[in-house]
């Protein structure tokens, strides 16, 4: 059985994981490619031994009939258009967060996936990070009990900030929010642990960095041994000045939840942390977890007198724990026949969906209430948004 890959979005991200993934199989090779930009392009093709043909379109990719999975990883604002095609076509998908920038084409999307019998997978790397399923292992256990408050962050260095504000990920109309954008799967992680979703949310944030008037930070803080300035290490196709480039995300935000379940949460990010962290501190009746995945550390403790900390520490050898590696291992398996998606379109709203709600918090500075928004939801997906099992 060979399955034939055809990749939408030709970026790093795009072209490593379609590497790592084909690399799983010999069985399993990327046979087409479509981007906009030929820089991208050409990266891509020297990536691989079998040079993959290039097409004019995403549709024409999408018709394309030696492609059996698309793999999407282009701008956010595109994934839902993408997507659709590619179902239409009788693909499976792989498609890189976020669902997409509008609710109304998520639903979309949502419509295509019902009326195709394809697999439709979400690249929630994090889900796959062995961090984080030791966290939710040991919560639906019952070690901790039943979880009712937690505390969730992820706050960038600044050079990781500096990248996407001078991306094209700054703007909304190419990529949504930058909770939607960044953050997404640290949400689907909140709704995983949950086993939940959001039933009310508010959400406060601002551009306090990232402006021309500390524009003085790059000259402040010097160049790295490499030679190369401040906020300015990671490389891109587009490297604008991230402060004085036009923009209309947020660089940081925090953001109140309470969820179906009675459990309550904060999220806070920020772009520009002297500290990186992506940490979770989970309360529940009987005990709690401490945990950062930068730091590759886990904590349990339970309740009660002279308990003691227990360590499920692991190696979290980069910024997704090893997730990714993961993710292409099981995405590799899906591929060939082997096992079915561990995250896919419900996931992918549910975030989306949260995310959007969150950010319409923030603009219109007031608490959001969800209920009439999961009603409108409901008939997109069978069943609902979030896996509750």
């Amino acid at each position: 059985m060979d399955v034939g890959i055809g990749l939408i979005g030709c970026g790093v991200m795009g072209r490593v994981l379609a590497k790592l993934v084909s690399n799983r199989d010999p069985r399993l090779a990327v046979v087409a490619l479509y981007d906009p930009d030929p820089r991208s392009v050409e990266a891509t093709r020297a990536t691989f031994d079998d040079v993959p043909r290039v097409h004019r379109s995403h549709q024409a990719l999408a018709q394309d009939p030696e492609v059996d999975w698309v793999m999407i990883a282009s701008w956010n604002c595109f994934h839902a258009e993408q997507a659709i095609a590619a179902l239409d076509a009788g693909k499976h998908v792989f498609c890189q967060k976020p669902l997409a920038t509008r609710l109304e084409d998520a639903l979309a999307l949502g419509e295509a996936w019902q009326r195709s019998d394809r697999h439709f997978v979400i690249g929630f790397t994090l889900r796959f990070a062995e961090h984080y399923r030791r966290i939710h292992e040991r919560i639906r256990s019952g070690a901790i009990g039943r979880l009712v408050s937690f505390e969730q962050n992820e706050t960038l260095e600044f050079n990781h900030g500096g990248y996407i504000m001078g991306d094209w990920r700054r703007l909304r109309h190419q990529a949504g929010t930058f909770l939607l954008e960044k953050c997404c799967h640290d949400l689907d992680l909140a709704h995983w642990m949950t086993g939940s979703r959001p039933r009310r949310v508010a959400s406060f944030g601002g551009l306090d960095v990232f402006t021309p008037q500390n524009e003085s930070l790059i000259e402040k803080i010097g160049r790295d041994e490499n030679g190369r300035d401040a906020y300015r290490t990671w490389p891109g196709l587009v490297g604008e000045n991230p402060f004085t480039a036009d923009k209309d995300i947020l660089d940081n935000q925090v953001a109140l939840l309470e969820f179906e379940s009675g459990a309550r949460a904060t999220f806070h990010t920020n772009c520009n942390a002297g500290i990186p962290e992506r940490r979770m501190l989970l309360n529940g009746t009987e005990g709690a977890i401490r945990a950062d995945l930068v730091a590759g550390t886990i904590e349990l403790r339970r309740i009660g007198f002279g308990t003691e900390n227990e360590r499920l520490d692991d190696t979290s050898p980069d910024l997704h724990g090893g997730g990714d590696l993961v993710l292409a291992e099981e995405l590799a398996a899906c591929m060939l026949g082997h096992g079915v998606p561990a995250v896919g379109f419900a996931e992918g709203l549910a975030s989306t969906v949260s995310c959007l709600a969150l950010d319409q918090a923030q603009d219109e500075g007031r608490v959001v209430d969800l209920a009439p928004i999961w009603q409108r939801v409901e008939g997109a997906l069978e069943g609902g948004g979030v896996d509750r099992s």
